[in-house]
């Protein structure tokens, strides 16, 4: 059964292991989001249908058309992250230390876990870098055509004055997007700081605060769990048609922001990109073929120092072809 990290932190007795939970759903909201899988295996394959079975009205007595419905194969695998951390022994086993060195090391590789996973799970591409897995703008690319929505662009960036007009075809591609998701109501979008602070303006200035949107309603349904822990999943930008909408964040850089705002797409060379997510075990799921491990590999045999070992082979699963889709051709900065 699939499992939020947060759960999976609450049943940690180990408060290493529970520490290393917390400390990525802290810094990464998409981990935080999703419900991760267990699989125990490197690959976890499943049948995507594309198109469903259609009886027909036939006379009391007409003969029963046959008809199946073939479905495509589909695979998504699991990935090693890793990262050795080594402290010489005279200083881990200083006395007087109001934090031993391996604890707050092993506290900032699991928030830099969560950074690289927050950068691999939208920007991941294998024709670059086979080790890591495809990220959401990959997976989308390879949809059908309708999953990408602006073809066109629009420049709502406050110097360049827009029009209510032009505000407006925002909504309009954002509400696009969120049709374009199966059920045509996403779990979750996904964009930068500057579309976020952007749209903002821009709901304000129209005047649409109401039914609609919000910057967060109170009592939205992030979970007990979450809000307890306040975790990431809790602090969207703002949410809009019941859909929260969440800064993507930097890179393990503290800098490079994760979804950037100069792509060359939908009509502009200055765009940025709006993910809209559809979350379930019919749509995008996390993997892991194990949770995130810290342990303590010991003392090394050529030298004095004690090493401690971060794991975690994880991946996604895309198992509708309405899962995901893009937004793209806004440009804000």
């Amino acid at each position: 059964m699939p499992w939020t990290l947060a759960e999976h932190a609450q049943a940690q007795r180990d408060p290493l292991s529970k520490g290393v939970y917390l400390g990525i759903v802290k810094e990464s909201v998409l981990a935080d989001l999703l419900s991760f899988e267990s699989t125990g295996t490197l690959q976890k394959t499943g049948v995507r249908f594309d198109t469903v079975i259609s009886p027909e009205f036939i006379p009391l007595s007409g003969t029963i058309p046959e008809r199946t419905a073939r479905g495509k194969q589909i695979s998504w695998g699991v990935y090693q992250m890793a990262v050795h951390i080594d402290i010489p022994t005279p200083l881990e086993r200083e006395d007087g230390l109001l934090e031993k060195p391996s604890a707050r090391q092993a506290k900032l590789a699991t928030e830099g876990s969560a950074y690289v996973f927050q950068q691999q799970i939208v920007n991941g591409d294998q024709g670059s870098d086979p080790n890591g897995f495809d990220g959401f703008n990959k997976i989308v690319g390879n949809l059908a055509s309708a999953q990408t929505v602006g073809a066109s662009e629009l420049d709502i960036r406050a110097a360049a004055s827009p029009t209510s007009a032009t505000m407006q075809s925002v909504i309009d591609r954002l509400d696009e997007g969120m049709d374009a998701v199966d059920g045509h109501k996403p779990t979750f979008a996904l964009c930068n700081r500057q579309f976020g602070l952007r749209v903002r303006s821009i709901f304000r200035r129209e005047g649409l605060l109401g039914d609609n949107w919000n910057w967060v309603r109170n009592g939205f349904p992030f979970g007990d769990l979450r809000q307890k822990l306040s975790t990431k999943a809790t602090d969207p930008m703002f949410i809009y048609s019941d859909v929260p909408f969440y800064d993507a964040g930097v890179q393990a850089d503290q800098t490079t922001q994760v979804i950037a705002n100069n792509y060359s797409e939908g009509g502009s060379s200055n765009g940025t990109r709006v993910f809209f997510v559809k979350m379930g075990e019919d749509n995008v799921q996390g993997l892991q073929y194990a949770p995130p491990n810290m342990k303590n590999i010991g003392v090394l045999e050529d030298k004095e120092v004690e090493r401690h070992r971060f794991t975690w082979m994880t991946g996604i699963a895309v198992w509708g072809h309405r899962s995901i889709s893009k937004v793209q051709g806004i440009r804000v900065a």
